[in-house]
């Protein structure tokens, strides 16, 4: 490491100032005989080094979501050139400074260190560890959210509530929930408000159902930038599918009306994917 930056890092030490740098990979070392899993974060050009249990508080099985991600740091300590810092240090410091800020309404960029069983999404912001319900991740229900989110994946939501937790047993002066859900409804009604420069009508297109709307031959169809429209299908395409489409089939089919002050809007199911096709035949035949 470079004398400059050294001397930068031993004032930071002294000083304990926070410094932010980027998780560059997971490295497994031995340590005294056991096999530990120390964090790469790179710096102004060089490395420095936080142990697992100096980055993160909560029991999870894997820091790999974290690479690439930017994380606070304060030294612990130098030897040998060696840096060694604790991001757990940092985030006291940093988290103060969100939650003396911090207002419901506001936007955040998190990332994710858990999820629970139920679906609860754990996110720390700005080193403070705020929540995500299950309602309000998103407008589609995910029943394995647990296996498809990633630690370590950022995130932007909204803050819902600041409870204050004065007096509880909690180690936390504050518990802020927080609403993914809501983001995409601002980005969904952006998009409709511009709707002009997405798409038209006559545009044919290509979307996913993803489940059935009321009334009979209707289908939620959710275009490439989450616009959802109402689909119906084909005399031809009902009767060869058996008026059932389940959901994630992929289809085309031609925009036929779309009212931007009312966010709603209908396309033609025109054409099923071919491998979904194929699959349906061969349930009406009683292949499978």
């Amino acid at each position: 490491m470079n004398t400059m930056l050294l001397e930068i890092l031993k004032e930071s030490r002294d000083r304990k100032w926070v410094q932010y740098g980027v998780v560059e990979s997971i490295r497994k070392v031995d340590v005294k005989g056991n096999r530990e899993e120390l964090v790469v974060i790179g710096y102004q050009g060089e490395r420095v080094y936080a142990r697992k249990e100096d980055f993160i508080e909560r029991s999870i099985s894997s820091l790999n979501g974290f690479v690439s991600t930017t994380v606070p740091f304060i030294v612990k300590d130098i030897k040998d050139g060696v840096v060694s810092v604790s991001r757990i240090e940092a985030l006291g410091k940093v988290a103060k400074q969100f939650v003396d800020s911090v207002k419901i309404g506001d936007r955040v960029k998190g990332t994710v260190t858990g999820v629970n069983d139920n679906g609860l999404v754990y996110v720390e912001v700005q080193g403070y560890p705020c929540l995500i319900p299950p309602e309000e991740w998103d407008f589609k229900r995910t029943q394995n959210l647990r296996e498809l989110l990633s630690l370590g994946t950022v995130v932007e939501a909204n803050v819902i509530t600041i409870d204050n937790l004065e007096g509880s047993e909690e180690k936390i002066d504050y518990r802020i929930r927080l609403s993914r859900k809501s983001v995409i409804q601002e980005e969904m009604n952006s998009i409709w408000d511009n709707m002009e420069d997405h798409y038209q009508v006559g545009d044919f297109v290509s979307f996913k159902v993803t489940g059935q709307a009321s009334g009979f031959n209707s289908y939620y169809c959710e275009l490439s930038n989450g616009i959802s429209l109402i689909g119906n299908l084909t005399t031809t395409l009902r009767n060869k599918h058996n008026d059932y489409l389940p959901p994630g089939t992929l289809c085309k089919g031609s925009i036929k009306f779309l009212d931007k002050n009312k966010k709603r809007g209908k396309i033609t199911i025109q054409q099923v994917e071919a491998n979904f096709a194929n699959l349906l035949n061969q349930r009406s035949f009683g292949i499978f």
